[in-house]
């Protein structure tokens, strides 16, 4: 009986620990560019800009987990006027490790039909369990900081974001430091991208820190202070070269 319950608590205990597991999957502009990785914000140290026409998704090595399906999120600002017609996401590959020419293919799955986003969290409007908030409101000021001449809370407020999901299969594992690389035709201004998966308990999805958005070059754009310091250094070097003649 006690070897019983020992094995109940082992079992308990790894449970437990698998639940409390987390991956984290950043979204970037694509396989071989600079920012495929993250690390380059474009809005208060958040948000990844993503490809004209490709994106990826990256697994970080920090509490990795092995996926062989997983789902793109797609939340698109202002339905009926940007609704997705069409699933945009013409080809998918996978890149083990993200830095390796090869891949392999990703199946690709139909877009779902759409969730209509007015209040409340992405993961919590499409039922999903993730730790992680990522909020109307943060994606609303997200948009309006970005694309001013597109959407203003004045002349053309972002109302609603239409959630889309497409699901992705690898024949192989999708770990921590792989990548997949997806093609899409185009996707609406402002659009925001994530990844989601649930192998067993653990939760492997994307923070509103490494979350990608389309519609800009994926060079960040330098902060208030940093952008003043770049502006003296070139006073200081036009200074210099006036001197000099």
């Amino acid at each position: 009986m006690n070897k019983i319950y020992a094995a109940a608590a082992i079992l308990l205990a790894a449970t437990l620990t698998t639940a409390n597991a987390r991956a984290e999957i950043v979204v970037g502009p694509g396989f071989g560019t600079a920012c495929a990785e993250g690390g380059c914000p474009l809005y208060s140290g958040s948000v990844n800009a993503i490809g004209a026409s490709s994106l990826d998704l990256y697994q970080s090595s920090t509490g990795p987990v092995g996926l062989s399906a997983l789902m793109l999120i797609l939340a698109v600002p202002n339905n009926p006027a940007n609704s997705l017609t069409a699933n945009p996401v013409t080809d998918a590959q996978l890149h083990v490790p993200a830095t390796n020419s090869a891949s392999t293919p990703v199946t690709v799955g139909g877009l779902s039909g759409e969730t209509l986003m007015t209040h409340g969290d992405v993961y919590g409007n499409l039922n999903l369990i993730e730790p992680s908030i990522i909020g109307f409101n943060q994606l609303q000021s997200a948009d309006y900081a970005l694309f001013p001449t597109t959407y203003s809370a004045a002349t053309n407020p972002i109302s609603n974001f239409s959630l889309y999901q497409i699901p992705l299969q690898t024949s192989t594992t999708f770990a921590g430091g792989d990548l997949i690389n997806i093609d899409f035709t185009s996707l609406p201004t402002g659009t925001f991208a994530l990844g989601y998966g649930t192998p067993s308990l653990t939760v492997t999805g994307t923070s509103f820190a490494e979350a990608g958005v389309s519609g800009i070059s994926a060079v960040p754009i330098p902060e208030p202070g940093a952008l003043a310091l770049l502006l003296g250094f070139a006073a200081l070097g036009l200074a210099a070269a006036k001197r000099s003649r």
